[in-house]
């Protein structure tokens, strides 16, 4: 039997086609759609034609317009993710396109969590709307756990932190530097909700973790050890083909 689980974020959309019977994963992802109902539509009768005897569960902003699956909500599939592949952290952050949120789960269960105000300076929107100013590829960027850039931004507001930007281009600052201060200030304000719990150490998840170096430079900021969990943009995706292949949807 296969389990397929689709998690549809608000930039991209992962997939996680699961085998119930050996346990292998193939995950992939594409930016999420505009008319999702006539996407989805498509793109469902294609699953459905390779994995006929398939169970499809979704989640994320988008999950209403895959008809024909199961749901589950998003951080019910981030804490099943999460138990798979960090069980030992306990506690996972992920930094999505449009909030970041916190969840301490045991069991594949949540026990708590919270979510960021609605705050664009605290996701990875900013982030990319940065590197498009700058003409700069995600896939490029990078961070230097030894020498970090000592710029940071003033702004806690995107919008302000955007205008400020422009400046910094204008007194000559380079990408790299104004690339770091932007992931410094995504990450000092996902602080604000690591003081709202108790733990050691977290695991992060979400398309930061795609980022080398992040591990570190997220350790720096946040004050705890940070480990990026494997897979990290696929976890809801992941946790959702588990929620599927069990048949405990919640």
């Amino acid at each position: 039997m296969t389990s397929i689980g689709i998690d549809v974020g608000s930039t991209y959309t992962k997939y996680c086609v699961l085998s119930t019977a050996t346990r292998e994963m193939a995950l992939s992802m594409e930016q999420s759609p505009v008319r999702q109902l006539d996407y989805f539509g498509d793109k469902i009768r294609e699953l459905r034609s390779a994995y006929p005897d398939a169970r499809i569960t979704s989640c994320g902003y988008g999950r209403s317009n895959i008809e024909g699956a199961e749901t589950v909500s998003e951080l019910t599939a981030l804490a099943k993710g999460a138990s798979s592949l960090c069980p030992d952290t306990g506690t996972v952050l992920d930094i999505g396109g449009q909030d970041t949120k916190i969840i301490q789960f045991e069991n594949g269960q949540i026990k708590r969590f919270f979510l960021n105000e609605k705050c664009a300076a605290g996701c990875g929107m900013f982030l990319s709307n940065v590197l498009h100013m700058l003409n700069v590829r995600f896939s490029d960027v990078s961070l230097d756990a030894q020498a970090p850039a000592p710029l940071r931004l003033s702004s806690v507001c995107a919008v302000f932190a955007q205008s400020e930007i422009v400046s910094l281009i204008a007194d000559g600052k380079t990408e790299r530097e104004i690339i770091e201060a932007v992931i410094v200030q995504i990450l000092t304000q996902a602080k604000a909700l690591l003081g709202k719990v108790r733990c050691d150490r977290l695991a992060l998840s979400g398309g930061l973790g795609l980022i080398p170096g992040i591990d570190a430079c997220a350790t720096q900021v946040l004050g705890i050890p940070v480990e990026v969990a494997p897979n990290a943009p696929y976890l809801s995706a992941i946790g959702c083909a588990l929620t599927g292949s069990t048949g405990k949807n919640a």
